[in-house]
């Protein structure tokens, strides 16, 4: 699966674009003081997603996930700041800060699906070592993974129908 393909990314994308959306209207101080942080917060959320599923090992991809889950919830600081200083309408923060939570239980989702084997995916280890992939949080050299990613869950496995079936 290419990184455009997961889903999680693409919703990453959409609500960093929100945020774009809003923020470029400011102007001035608030955009100065506040826009720029609160843009690169949010823009490092799937940026570090990308970083993540680009990296060889499992420890690495969910190092560079656990860094995007906390550069969510800085976002997430970033709105309910833009809310107190009255910056975006309370109903546009609302719809924002729900954008979060869907992306905080995707991206916790993902990152426990790292290192489980796909179905379908090896079920032994190297040369008569009985041991399942699916219990090891690392790979082991024998077996490189063809993109990256080949015992990374595929998002149906760790998403409800609704999930994938909705635009929101």
């Amino acid at each position: 699966m290419k990184l455009e393909d997961l889903k999680l990314y693409r919703e990453c994308l959409d609500f960093e674009q929100k945020i774009w959306e809003i923020v470029s209207q400011w102007e001035g101080f608030n955009q100065d003081a506040m826009g720029k942080a609160f843009l690169q917060a949010a823009d490092a959320i799937s940026g570090n997603i990308a970083s993540g599923y680009g990296r060889y090992n499992f420890k690495d991809k969910k190092h560079y996930c656990y860094i995007s889950r906390g550069y969510l919830l800085k976002t997430k600081g970033w709105l309910l700041k833009s809310k107190e200083r009255q910056l975006i309408p309370d109903q546009q923060i609302d719809e924002l800060l729900e954008f979060v939570e869907k992306i905080h239980r995707m991206l916790n989702a993902y990152i426990r699906s790292i290192g489980r084997p796909k179905e379908g995916g090896y079920t032994k280890s190297n040369e008569g070592d009985e041991s399942s992939y699916g219990n090891t949080s690392e790979r082991h050299d024998n077996h490189p993974e063809p993109n990256g990613n080949s015992f990374t869950a595929s998002e149906d496995e760790f998403f409800s129908a609704d999930e994938l079936t909705s635009n929101a």
